[in-house]
């Protein structure tokens, strides 16, 4: 006879059995579902992103400045490798990782590990021939892009470069890196039960790369880049930058320092090597300020061109002696003399009429103490101190442009709005933006880069005839080319030391603009611690003004 508290008992454990396995399923499948699906993806399922191809960099002319050129990404399957010891010497051989990198690598428990992200072409087809001629599994060759600058060191601190994983670290390829890289493609590879993928599935399709079209010209840029290091040579000096703009758009057509680096190779130079100088390198900019001190006077009505000023030294302030060049005496004086002669009392009486206020408040309306805005990285605004914050020497030293500093771009904009007849400069790095099939995205335009007048036509205009002077009769002789009528100012400026200034140490430049009547060009030459005599700004950064200018001239009739 059967025992019914027995069965109850059996049916029982029965049903809690059925129970616990019922809720283990709901468990499973309903209540933990998101949590099993991301473990069971993380064993058997993995995304893989591939970069797009990068847009190309060009310059205003179309020459290529940098490129894709078929490549390979190379990563191992540790879980499906064959022959461990055999791939590691071929991987060793081909792509010069130590042996004890790899194995580390390699022998890591993973189904995808990265060896190199960016192989050759001709590197990637020699490595999967060898794997499947020594039959070798577990190699994972993946098709991508590697980035070449086919003009090596030429504008490289302009253009930039790239790192491993294909994103711009610096110069255009960093500023413009959302346009030029593009969007990625992205594959889910699924894996079966014997660990050998089955199925690949795009997830994200991904775009190419916009092209970037620089305002730069290459021949100008190589003609700048040649003549700065001929100057260091010549005037024995540290290092020399200088800016060719256009003033009619702000265009920038070279920027260069004397010495630059090779962006395919750009680990093998340090950050300072790689240093864009005319944007990120501040300094004092000496006499060239009279410019935009002298336009401030001009314009408050303090004085006119034939205005007699006291050209005598020294001024004493506060028992400080501020004295001309040389120690030099002029008497009494036209202000068109002072900005020819480049008198440093004379500017200093004009301006102490004019006022610490007045002063500051033009010097800050063009943009002193401010960014350019220009579409490169690292870009420094300068220094103007609130004339609140201005010591009683302010007034003697900023007027000839020492207690105020500026970049080279941003010099050279200021000097471009005087060029074009008064009106602001923000100056530009790109000319244009291309999407697929040549169609323009952006494009450059004067009303984005040229902005309101910074003072009237009549005195803007009195300024350029005095800028005229300087180069026929005054400081910037050197800087003269015959039948272009070349305008400019020059600057020599002591260099900043602990305590006050190197007595021995200066900041030597030259700004000017040419033809007279409609300039094209604005070149700012700036020279560090020359160490020739004599050190003036038109003696040493004017004579290479004049050589840069007669090349662009004689490049652009060719």
């Amino acid at each position: 006879m059967i025992n019914k508290k027995r069965l109850y008992f059996v049916l029982a454990v029965l049903v809690v059995g059925v129970g616990l396995v019922i809720w283990r399923l709901v468990s499973v499948q309903i209540l933990q579902r998101e949590d099993w699906q991301t473990r069971a993806e993380a064993v058997h399922e993995r995304k893989i992103s591939i970069s797009p191809e990068r847009g190309k960099i060009y310059d205003r002319k179309g020459r290529v400045l940098a490129f894709n050129r078929e490549a390979y990404e190379v990563a191992v399957d540790s879980y499906n490798m064959t022959k461990p010891e055999l791939l590691i010497d071929i991987l060793g051989d081909e792509l010069k990782i130590p042996e004890s990198e790899l194995n580390q690598k390699i022998y890591q428990e993973s189904y995808f590990t990265w060896i190199d992200r960016s192989v050759s072409y001709e590197t990637g087809q020699r490595i999967k021939a060898r794997a499947n001629n020594a039959d070798i599994d577990g190699v994972i060759l993946i098709e991508s892009n590697r980035r070449v600058y086919p003009q090596a060191d030429l504008a490289a601190p302009i253009v930039g470069f790239t790192g491993v994983d294909g994103d711009g670290l610096a110069g255009v390829e960093y500023s413009r890196n959302n346009l030029l890289a593009g969007k990625p493609k992205v594959l889910r590879m699924t894996y079966g039960a014997n660990r050998n993928p089955y199925r690949r599935r795009v997830l994200v399709e991904g775009r190419p790369g916009y092209d970037v079209h620089l305002t730069i010209d290459l021949k100008i840029q190589h003609i700048l880049e040649e003549k700065l290091g001929e100057g260091v040579e010549r005037f024995e000096a540290k290092r020399a930058w200088g800016v060719v703009l256009d003033p009619r758009d702000g265009a920038v057509l070279g920027m260069a320092k004397d010495e630059s680096f090779d962006p395919n190779s750009y680990n093998n130079y340090s950050s300072k090597e790689r240093k864009n100088l005319p944007v990120s390198e501040t300094f004092e900019p000496g006499s060239i300020l009279k410019v935009f001190s002298g336009l401030a006077a001009l314009d408050h009505g303090v004085v006119d061109p034939d205005t007699t000023v006291n050209g005598n030294s020294p001024i004493t302030l506060y028992g400080h002696s501020i004295n001309n060049a040389q120690y030099r005496d002029y008497g009494r004086v036209p202000f068109s003399e002072v900005i020819k002669h480049s008198i440093n009392t004379g500017i200093i009486r004009v301006s102490q009429e004019l006022g610490e206020r007045n002063l500051y408040n033009f010097l800050k309306k063009v943009g002193f103490g401010e960014k350019t805005g220009v579409e490169l990285p690292g870009e420094e605004a300068g220094q103007l101190n609130h004339y609140s914050d201005w010591s009683g020497l302010s007034i003697s030293s900023i007027p000839i442009g020492q207690g105020i500093s500026v970049t080279a771009l941003q010099l050279a904009a200021k000097m471009a709005t005087v060029a074009n007849g008064g009106n602001l400069v923000k100056p530009s790095i790109i000319s244009k933006v291309e999407g697929p099939k040549g169609k323009t995205i952006s494009s450059l335009s004067r009303e984005k880069t040229i902005g309101g007048p910074i003072a009237t036509e009549e005195t803007v205009t009195e300024m350029k005839n005095m800028l005229r002077i300087v180069v026929e009769e005054g400081t910037g002789q050197d800087a003269d080319i015959p039948g272009y009528g070349v305008s400019g100012k020059t600057g020599t400026a002591q260099k900043p030391a602990e305590g006050g200034y190197a007595a021995d140490k200066y900041i030597s430049s030259f700004a000017g603009y040419f033809p007279q009547e409609k300039p094209q060009y604005l070149i700012l030459i700036v020279i560090d611690e020359v160490g020739t005599r004599p050190v003036w700004g038109g003696a040493t950064a004017g004579k290479i003004f004049n050589e840069v200018g007669t090349r662009i001239i004689k490049s652009v009739e060719d």
